[in-house]
């Protein structure tokens, strides 16, 4: 483990409002909570000043020395004599040690000054002739008289914020050394409130605890939260302030998190009000009536950890009582399991199920456990598939199947076994990667089940065929059990999975509009349903977010848990956890890459790869292909070589063609777009080959952007039969847009790239915008000066440089040659593949550098790949303003 480095957190902007004050007016109060960095900022400013200009004396006022009158001041200087007569020599001493330079006095923690000291400090303020840089604590009283320095308007004052969610990740970064993944530093910033100082030393204690791990590129926190001994004394009073009633209090708090106040008040009468004053808990009003809950992130893990058994045993007995008289029931079954785990009594075996249900998704160790005691108390087929569920969400798909097997093998009932088979059909589909046998099992299973076992059977196998790329037949099976299904039977777990398997078909297979009304109906069901498992509504949320990404893009974000991040969830607090939910990253990567912002799509796309390749691994096969893809049109072929070789996209994925489709980027970005050609060909036949028109209209459009010669047969007539059997109004302005560029229609061009425009996809509206400029008449024409205007629009909004029109566009080997050479090829090793001489690579890659106005193999991957589509390397074709697209 490298050692970790703490890097200042220099925040430019409030520096210099500080400085300013400093240098031009009398001074600044600087205001922050207890570990913002208000130290830091000082030093900062300081560092600044120039010694021969400002003569700086520093002092910290100390709790211990607040009953000492001017007791600030008696640690630089004997203070002593008539007290109306200190403040004066108190200014004139200052004064003498600058000589002549300014002098600043640095006042800090300001909040613990005595009173005379902090009249004093006012009457300097007044006075002016000693600048004041003094900083106080906001969330501590502090004196009127220092209050005053900024409300009289004498110094600015100057509020030091936490830090944000990106400024925690980069000083997270900072201090590892290398990328953090999304959801690790969303954990660090919820658990510290962007405090700079618990996230120094909480990323130093999980380093140092091995809870802080770097797996595949990225550092991840594993396991529990721990927080340092240090820091305890940072939140919990002296022991003696805490009475047994404060005690029990927060003990019943960290047994359930959030508590509804009247629980709280029959356990610890009157001791809510008196910790909220201590900042050691807080209420919220919510629907249900008002909430008790920590008043830090990090306050339950710390009382937990000083918790007794004993009392931990006793409140949790008093919480189940209190909730049996007052009638009021909790809808968090992981809540109940924990209050009767924590007694020690019998649980009731509805309630660890529950619980398990809920815990898998983010807390799957801790759904294992649960699993394994509610399967020991009642050997049921539900309970076996649970306890299976658990051990292939912790990786051992084998045991799993193990477990389904002896569980069909001891069961009695024919459901019972029915049950048990399909769902050990579907636990050998997800840990063999294998569908197609999986379907074949159910397919046997179906033909000797009796009729009450059909509904289990299609349940599982229309998830099987979904996941095994063939949408039309996962429709058919769904549609099948739906119809079986009464109105009342529709919200079932196994009826709403069904639904979310139907209405993502539906959107594969072109029908999107279709697709989103019965997404929106199944997530408004599923919203509904407490009781059922997280990642049900999160799934229906996730179809109905990549249905909007394809529609017009406007679908909002697919949020996860910040602990795992595998499975898409509902909006809002993780329960046990007191953690919000974070955007996925497998969908927010998706959606960058749609948008062609393929950059910004590798580090989300390269975390949900990581989180994937763990557990049930149900879309490590869309995230391998699609970050290969981003890698691949950002001039780096060989590392998305290694994703593939590593994590190869296979037969389990919702969506056909990964595998080619990502072969064929590769291929495009290293200059063999003959090989790309064929490997698009493969995967637009085996969109085809599923019904999928959606997939084969995208896989299309990337092929459109390929030299003719290497472009599918018939391109354009396949392009326009695919239109008319989609209803996704973003992928039909892309396929749109590339049919304009093949007709060269200036108008037709025109129109379209306003529509990409409209739809949030400016990149490849500026392509066609620019072809549109170039295609049109100047001066006659009214569409050139419309293009003009929106090429430059878009080209302003992403940063490229305006074109330099005396240059003539890349010729088709030219653009070979510069696509080989970004991506990182020697002259002799370009020269071998394009059957030329070194010499004439060299003088093809000068002709490059000139047009492109570039002077480097750097210039040119950074200014080629950026402004390639996927597909798009080498004969892509190129604007009038010669810039690759």
């Amino acid at each position: 483990m490298n050692r970790i480095q703490t890097p200042l957190v220099a925040r430019s902007s409030l520096v210099q409002q500080v400085l300013t004050a400093v240098t031009t007016d009398r001074g600044a109060v600087v205001v922050g909570q207890r570990g913002t960095g208000r130290t830091t900022l000082v030093e900062l400013v300081t560092r600044h000043l120039s010694a021969d200009r400002y003569a700086v004396t520093r002092t910290t006022a100390t709790e211990a020395a607040r009953p000492i009158p001017f007791g600030l001041f008696g640690q630089l200087f004997p203070v002593s004599g008539d007290p109306a007569l200190v403040p004066g020599r108190i200014r004139a001493e200052l004064v003498r040690r600058g000589r002549s330079r300014t002098p600043l006095l640095v006042v800090e923690d300001a909040h613990w000054i005595d009173d005379r000291s902090a009249n004093t400090l006012l009457g300097l303020a007044h006075d002016g002739r000693v600048r004041l840089m003094v900083t106080t604590r906001s969330d501590t009283a502090t004196p009127d008289a220092v209050v005053a320095l900024w409300k009289d308007r004498h110094l600015r004052r100057v509020d030091l914020p936490p830090l944000d969610p990106t400024e925690t990740a980069t000083l997270t970064q900072a201090m590892l050394g290398h990328a953090v993944a999304s959801t690790t530093a969303q954990l660090v910033y919820q658990w510290t409130g962007g405090n700079p100082r618990l996230a120094t030393e909480l990323v130093r204690h999980g380093s140092v605890t091995g809870r802080m791990v770097h797996d595949r590129g990225l550092w991840w926190w594993r396991g529990q939260l721990s927080v340092p001994p240090h820091l305890v004394e940072l939140f919990l009073p002296e022991p003696n302030r805490l009475t047994p009633a404060h005690r029990d209090a927060l003990a019943a708090v960290a047994v359930s998190d959030d508590l509804p106040i009247e629980l709280v008040d029959r356990i610890a009468p009157d001791a809510v009000e008196e910790l909220e004053d201590l900042n050691l808990l807080r209420t919220t009003d919510t629907d249900d009536g008002v909430a008790v809950g920590f008043g830090h992130p990090l306050l339950q893990a710390i009382v937990w950890s000083q918790v007794s058994p004993a009392r931990r045993r006793r409140v949790a007995s008093a919480l189940v009582e209190a909730a049996h008289q007052s009638g009021h029931t909790t809808p968090d079954p992981a809540t109940v399991a924990r209050w009767q785990l924590a007694v020690g009594a019998p649980v009731a075996t509805r309630a660890l199920t529950d619980a398990a249900r809920q815990l898998r998704p983010h807390a799957p160790e801790q759904a294992l456990r649960l699993a394994r005691v509610a399967f020991g108390r009642d050997r049921s087929a539900r309970a076996a598939v649970l306890l299976a569920d658990a051990l292939a969400e912790v990786g051992s798909g084998r045991e799993a199947q193990s477990v389904l097997h002896q569980a069909t093998a001891s069961d009695r009932s024919p459901t019972g076994r029915v049950l048990l088979s399909a769902a050990l059909a579907l636990h050998r589909c997800v840990t063999e990667r294998d569908p197609a046998s999986a379907h074949a099992d159910l397919r046997a299973l179906r033909a000797v089940a009796s009729t009450t076992g059909h509904d289990a059977i299609d349940g599982a196998d229309a998830t099987v065929l979904l996941i095994g790329q063939r949408p039309a037949d996962a429709a058919r099976v769904a549609d099948r059990l739906l119809h079986r299904l009464p109105d009342a039977g529709a919200v079932s777990h196994s009826a709403l999975r069904c639904r979310i398997v139907r209405t993502m078909a539906l959107a594969l297979l072109g029908r999107t509009d279709e697709a989103a009304v019965a997404g929106a109906a199944v997530l408004a069901d599923a919203r509904g349903q407490h009781a059922r498992p997280p990642d049900t509504a999160g799934l229906a949320s996730a179809v109905l977010s990549l249905i909007g990404l394809w529609r017009d893009g406007s679908a909002p974000p697919t949020v996860t848990d910040p602990v795992l991040g595998r499975w898409p969830r509902l909006p809002g607090k993780v329960p046990g956890t007191g953690l919000r939910a974070v955007d996925w990253p497998l969908l927010a990567g998706y959606a960058r890459l749609l948008r062609g912002e393929y950059p910004a799509a590798i580090p989300p796309l390269r975390e949900a790869l990581a989180q994937q390749s763990v557990g049930f691994r149900l879309f490590r096969s869309e995230a391998s292909a699609w970050l290969a893809v981003s890698l691949a049109a950002t001039g780096r072929p060989d590392d998305a070589q290694q994703v593939l070789d590593a994590d190869p996209p296979d037969r389990l994925a919702v969506l056909p063609g990964l595998r080619p489709w990502a072969d064929g980027a590769v291929a495009a970005a290293r200059g063999d777009t003959r090989s790309a050609g064929r490997r698009l060909e493969a995967a637009v036949a085996a969109a085809h080959a599923a019904g999928c028109w959606s997939i084969e209209l995208q896989y299309l459009t990337w092929a459109a952007q390929l030299p003719p010669a290497d472009q599918p047969v018939a391109l354009a007539d396949r392009l326009t039969r695919c239109i008319r059997h989609v209803e996704a109004g973003r992928l039909v302005a892309e396929a749109r847009g590339e049919l304009a560029l093949s007709d060269s229609d200036p108008t037709g061009l025109l129109q379209q790239a306003t529509r990409l425009a409209e739809l949030g996809l400016p990149r490849r509206a500026w392509r066609l915008a620019e072809a549109a400029a170039a295609r049109a008449s100047p001066g006659r024409d009214q569409d050139h000066a419309a293009a003009v205007a929106l090429a430059g629009r878009l080209r302003t909004a992403l940063g490229v440089p305006a074109p330099n029109p005396a240059s003539p566009a890349l010729t088709i080997r030219e653009t070979e040659v510069a696509a080989l050479a970004a991506s990182g090829l020697a002259n002799r090793e370009i020269a071998t593949r394009l059957v030329v001489s070194a010499r004439t690579v060299e003088s093809h890659l000068a002709r490059v550098y000139r047009k492109l106005g570039i002077g480097s193999r750097r210039d040119l991957r950074t200014h080629w790949f950026d402004s390639l589509p996927v597909g798009g390397g080498p004969g892509s074709r190129t604007t009038p303003g010669n810039y690759p697209v």
